[in-house]
């Protein structure tokens, strides 16, 4: 049985809590508050950068004094090579960072007024709400916002590839047009929302996840966006989401670490002409998608994707950082990581395809791209990259450890727990630190995953029975399992050999004094991968 209570967050915007006895409370969300749709309109990135910037400075003469150290030839090249990925990332992103501009509000403020539309000259929008076993409670808190859209000429459809004869009568309750194709699971999402492609006729749509509520002047924002600037193909707005504490400790993570995407990156990345589409919270001009049908045809990621050969063909994909749409984010364990194997699969599957390679594209805008599968790998790099300076030192150079060589990390650790929390406008705090571990596991297997040509199928973020997914081979898919025994494995390993090693270079006279940064370092490891290797 399933019972509600309201939690009043303010006077104007309750957070609707549904509880079941068997699964985590469901914060259902509500549309961005006045104040909340400019928030990332400010992105202070400067101070955030040049924070940034003394932590990679640091983090780099660390790891290159210690490769000097090293008089093992193999480890040494092993770790400047794979280092190497890291620090290419960083001097990619840093410069892309510093040469961004925060987004024009005055001039999108003049546009909106200029090129507003009025009942009777309004360009006609479909709004495209594809669902896949969703709730049905996230399901009608979204058709609730959706009928309040401040706007005449647009229709709603809903795409239904669950089959459910549920979600048709609540489709139909609302007077949406309700889409069930007869080829449901083809192409998953992207099939989907190519088949509505051919049913549909609006000069716009407009795709929302099943879980996104819209502002309602989202239509009132956008729209003259397109009216303006005809070579529009995709106007992407953030997916926004807003941390709270009756949210489970994945859902608070997973939506405090959007903000520096959303607030920051896709705006620097727009500066050049390279922010990524996300598919939801974004509008589509249909005559920039004609010629090839819809949306992208690839089985996953056909967002980014679309956004991509969109921008081969002539057309733009501008980013505008209005928070007009609030969603929910994963809130399992298991669902963020099926999430975050998703996102890392198709930015890979993107930047291994030759056709990027001989893409159009400006060379700023293809390192704009790569910089996404950059992050991926060097975050999957950093599980064994962080503990193997001080396990090699142990094992190879134990004269070399002296307790002030750790004060290169201090800065990179300040940035992570501190720098964020005083620039971030959500609830920046240690969950973010946890649902940075899933990530790097996710994107470990992932990035394997590609290698050995065993990528999993996609599976709908809102199905959480069916997370585990099916891999290419027959049976269940244990990924998520495999990562978190590789993890406890890992750092419970190298957690171990810290102490031992340290313990017998002590007995053999070094200061004991010198081993205490490493211990406390690798303590820290195991703090921050607690809830990933023992919560399911």
């Amino acid at each position: 049985m399933r019972f509600g209570r309201r939690k009043f967050v303010n006077n104007r915007h309750p957070e609707i809590i549904t509880v079941d006895a068997d699964t985590p409370a469901l914060v259902l969300p509500y549309p961005p508050t006045i104040d909340e749709k400019y928030l990332y309109t400010k992105t202070r990135r400067v101070p955030l950068y040049i924070c940034g910037t003394l932590s990679f400075l640091s983090i780099t003469a660390g790891m290159w004094l210690f490769s000097i150290s090293t008089e093992e030839f193999y480890w040494r090249v092993s770790f400047v090579g794979l280092g190497f990925i890291v620090e290419f990332y960083m001097l990619i992103a840093y410069a892309v960072g510093y040469t961004g501009r925060d987004y024009d509000l005055e001039n999108h403020n003049k546009v909106i007024t200029e090129y507003a539309t009025s009942p009777g000259d309004e360009p006609s929008v479909d709004i495209l709400l594809p669902c896949c076993g969703e709730p049905l409670e996230i399901l009608e808190n979204t058709y609730k916002n959706i009928v309040r859209l401040s706007y005449t000429n647009f229709k709603v459809h809903v795409l239904d590839d669950g089959g459910l004869d549920t979600v048709k009568k609540l489709a139909e309750s609302y007077g949406f047009n309700y889409i069930r194709r007869e080829n449901r699971g083809y192409l998953k999402k992207a099939g989907n929302l190519r088949h509505s492609f051919n049913v549909t006729s609006g000069d716009f749509f407009v795709i929302f996840d099943a879980d996104f509520c819209p502002r309602h002047d989202f239509l009132l924002e956008m729209v003259p966006i397109m009216r303006k600037e005809t070579d529009i193909a995709i106007a992407q707005s953030p997916q926004f989401f807003r941390p709270c504490r009756e949210q489970t400790w994945v859902e608070q993570g997973a939506s405090s670490t959007q903000e520096l995407f959303y607030r920051v990156i896709q705006v620097n990345r727009d500066r050049w002409g390279a922010p990524i589409c996300v598919g939801s919270n974004a509008i589509y001009r249909r005559e920039a998608l004609k010629a090839v049908g819809g949306t992208a045809e690839i089985g996953h990621s056909e967002d980014v994707h679309t956004g991509f050969f969109a921008m081969t063909r002539g057309w733009r994909v501008k980013y505008v950082p209005l928070a007009l749409a609030r969603g929910v984010s994963p809130d399992t364990p298991k669902a963020y990581f099926s999430q975050q194997m998703r996102w890392c699969s198709g930015s890979s599957a993107l930047l291994t395809n030759p056709e990027f390679w001989k893409s159009n594209l400006t060379i700023v805008q293809k390192l704009c791209f790569l910089t996404g599968m950059l992050y991926y790998s060097a975050a999957a790099l950093g599980i064994f990259l962080n503990p193997m300076p001080g396990l090699l030192m142990l094992l190879f150079n134990p004269e070399h450890i002296i307790f002030y060589n750790f004060f290169f990390v201090i800065p990179a650790m300040i940035d992570s727990i501190f720098i964020f929390r005083l620039w971030s406008r959500q609830s920046y705090n240690f969950n973010c630190i946890f649902a940075f571990v899933i990530q790097q596991y996710a994107y470990l297997m992932a990035i394997k995953d590609k290698i050995c040509g065993t990528t999993a199928l996609w599976v709908p973020s809102g199905d959480n029975k069916a997370q585990t997914g099916l891999g290419k081979a027959k049976g269940g898919n244990n990924k998520y399992r495999n990562s978190r025994i590789l993890c406890a494995v890992w750092v419970h390993f190298t957690m171990a050999a810290t102490i031992g090693l340290s313990t017998f270079r002590i007995l053999q006279g070094y200061h004991f004094y010198n081993y205490i940064p490493m211990l406390a370092l690798d303590s820290y490891t195991v703090f921050a991968t607690f809830r990933f290797i023992w919560t399911s």
